[in-house]
């Protein structure tokens, strides 16, 4: 189980396991509580401030150059950070990140099956890839005599048993979360930067498909989203409908 237990207005986990701990709690408040240099590696998805399929939590300035300032804070002097965001985003996490941070590269996530296509969207460019930062100091693991890795991960969107969805009251089938990452291009980041037993932090974890890459592959992890309805995804079928479209 990972060492770090944050307590948080009196309350701990909602969840543990061997390999870590999953939260439910404001992502500001949670990396306030964490203790300096706790961490290996900050592998984090936060809102894209572009008010994504109309929904409020991706409508507010999520204060980039404040979350720069906590990844460094509670990321060891050797450790990571790759953070994806939205090419308004880009520049500003560029800028904040390189305050704290000598080694800077960018990661791309193409996706073969992007939402914009399968809505029929063919006379648009379609959006078709998502971009990370991914910053790291000198003699940091990564960069010492590493097989090198390419700074892409070509796959689909998460679909059948690897996309979390629930039923409405009319009873359609919809996405849990509208912006589940492919538990493929975790399971690539994670092993580009962190070796088994290493704590991995997540502060907005959605359905927490960090915390199911990081245990499947012998990580620690810290996870973290405000919204409690993300607990009814069940991380086995998740993890499951990725192995076997693996073994397609």
């Amino acid at each position: 189980m990972s060492e770090t237990k944050v307590t948080i207005y009196g309350q701990g986990p909602w969840e543990d396991d061997e390999y870590g701990r999953r939260y439910q709690a404001d992502a500001y408040v949670l990396l306030e509580c964490l203790d300096p240099h706790c961490v290996d590696a900050v592998i984090t998805d936060p809102p894209y401030e572009i008010n994504i399929r109309n929904q409020a939590w991706d409508r507010r300035d999520i204060h980039i150059d404040w979350l720069a300032y906590q990844f460094a804070r509670v990321t060891k002097p050797k450790g990571y950070v790759l953070v994806f965001g939205s090419d308004l985003q880009f520049g500003t996490w560029y800028r904040e990140l390189g305050k704290y941070f000598t080694q800077l590269r960018k990661f791309a996530w193409p996706k073969t099956n992007p939402d914009g296509l399968k809505k029929g969207n063919l006379g648009d460019f379609a959006e078709a890839f998502e971009l990370a930062i991914h910053a790291s100091n000198e003699g940091s693991w990564f960069r010492k005599g590493r097989k090198g890795k390419l700074n892409y991960k070509v796959t689909g969107v998460p679909q059948g048993r690897h996309r979390a969805m629930y039923e409405t009251k009319t009873g359609e089938t919809k996405a849990l979360h509208p912006t589940q990452k492919h538990l493929e291009v975790l399971h690539y980041l994670i092993d580009a930067f962190t070796r088994k037993g290493d704590t991995i932090l997540d502060p907005f974890a959605g359905i927490h498909t960090t915390a199911i890459a990081a245990s499947h592959m012998g990580r620690r992890y810290i996870t973290n989203d405000i919204t409690p309805y993300y607990k009814w995804a069940d991380p086995g079928s998740i993890l499951q409908g990725w192995l076997d479209n693996r073994k397609e």
